[in-house]
């Protein structure tokens, strides 16, 4: 027989079982207030995989006495709207920051049941609904709040039943996009590999090899030569004043330099005055002083301005191919070089005594010093277009993985929001 549904009169679940009943949520927990010390309780972080120990590694206050207790079976939700998604059913006994919310179940409850309910993208939206802030991306729910918000309750055994059914679904969903998250780190190596090989050993396997005498570059060809970077490269150090374009440039360790409009983060902001910036143009190399050691390394295909602390070079030479040189000033090898040159240490302050990024510069003398491989023009450019024809059958692989990712995610949150609302039933 068919089962039968009402209104549960909770606009974002619907529909809902007959038999369902519908609570607040202070009907079903009870707040945990309790202050207690990390030195007496383990420090726990509540985060979007649930509750876990903290790393040794995490940003710390110095507000260690003044955490809130949680107990195992406790639910745990931060309550800023900055954090959504963190939140979970604790395994530990330990302590939490005071931002979060802790739920004590008053009675009877499958607490993994209403652990998944709690996880849907609607619960989100309507726990920060319940909100209050001061700005439009920040809003804050309290357990004042809370408490009234209305969600549905099954009998317990079909709790248990619901419970155990999407643990086990969601465990297959989440295996499958470890796999695919596996195979793409696996074939970022191999992109990595593939461009290191070629702009260092040329693309023909049987050539003479000899040693360059450098460890970041290792045998190459016996017909190339090495020069240094300086003799290869200029450095631009052109102001954008007066202003001659309004484009603005990003550097990423991602993406390289792309256009500032396509970010979609705001790491580096730019100022209004665009005479404080240094021009870049199409087939220069912009290197972020701070960062390249990480990878910060890319080539223009704009005309633009960038960051003043960038160092912008171009090819002074007609046996200079930018875009080899692009490939080669990022393999991993000579990153290991830029960190041997880096001086000084940068840390940014994030508040509370936090501190969370530290960042050497190589000063340019030193970067135009480096010894570098300068292969036959023509060889520079069959190694370029090698590259970029190779990169891009790999990123097409990588963007295929990440769209089945994509795929699998939605899977899981429309599972959990059909079998915890009762549109589907286990059975």
């Amino acid at each position: 027989m068919a089962r039968e549904f009402k209104d549960s009169g909770i606009e974002w679940i619907g529909q809902i079982p007959k038999e369902w009943e519908v609570n607040k949520i202070g009907n079903l927990y009870q707040v945990r207030n309790e202050k207690v010390s990390d030195k007496d309780y383990p420090p726990l972080s509540v985060t979007m995989n649930g509750i876990v120990p903290q790393l040794e590694t995490a940003a710390k206050t110095n507000n260690g006495d003044d955490r809130k207790l949680v107990c195992k079976g406790d639910f745990a939700i931060n309550s800023r709207s900055d954090r959504r998604g963190s939140c979970g059913v604790s395994q530990y006994n330990g302590s939490v920051s005071l931002i979060n919310t802790i739920l004590k179940p008053r009675g009877s409850m499958n607490p993994q049941y209403y652990n998944w309910l709690f996880h849907t993208e609607l619960f989100a939206d309507e726990f920060y609904r319940w909100g209050h802030g001061i700005v439009d991306d920040l809003w804050t729910t309290r357990w004042q709040e809370m408490k009234n918000i209305s969600i549905v309750s099954p009998s317990l055994s079909e709790q248990q039943k619901i419970a155990d059914y999407l643990d086990k679904v969601c465990g297959e969903v989440d295996e499958m996009v470890t796999l695919q998250e596996t195979m793409i780190e696996e074939l970022k190596a191999y992109k990595q590999s593939v461009i290191t090989e070629a702009v260092t050993q040329g693309l023909n396997p049987n050539v003479p090899m000899h040693d360059s005498g450098i460890d970041w570059i290792g045998e190459i060809p016996e017909h190339w030569k090495l020069e240094p970077l300086k003799y290869c490269f200029g450095r631009r150090s052109e102001k954008n004043n007066p202003v001659k374009t309004e484009e603005r440039l990003s550097l990423s360790i991602d993406k390289g330099v792309t256009l500032y409009a396509e970010k979609t983060t705001n790491l580096d902001r730019f100022k209004d005055d665009f005479t404080q910036y240094q021009l870049a143009y199409p087939n220069d190399i912009v290197l972020n002083c701070m960062n390249m050691i990480v990878g910060a390394v890319g080539l223009s295909n704009y005309m633009g301005c960038v960051s003043p602390v960038y160092y912008v070079i171009y090819p002074v030479r007609q046996d200079i191919n930018p875009l080899y040189y692009s490939y080669l000033l990022n393999i991993p090898t000579i990153r290991g070089v830029y960190y041997s040159l880096g001086k000084g240490i940068y840390a940014i302050e994030r508040g509370e005594g936090r501190v969370n990024t530290c960042r050497l510069k190589v000063a340019y003398n030193d970067f135009g010093r480096l010894d570098i491989p300068v292969p036959p023009i023509e060889g520079q450019k069959e190694i370029a277009l090698y590259i970029q024809q190779k990169c891009s059958e790999i990123d097409s692989l990588i963007a295929l993985k990440q769209a089945k990712i994509e795929e699998l995610k939605e899977y899981k949150k429309s599972v959990i929001y059909e079998y915890v609302t009762g549109k589907k039933e286990v059975v």
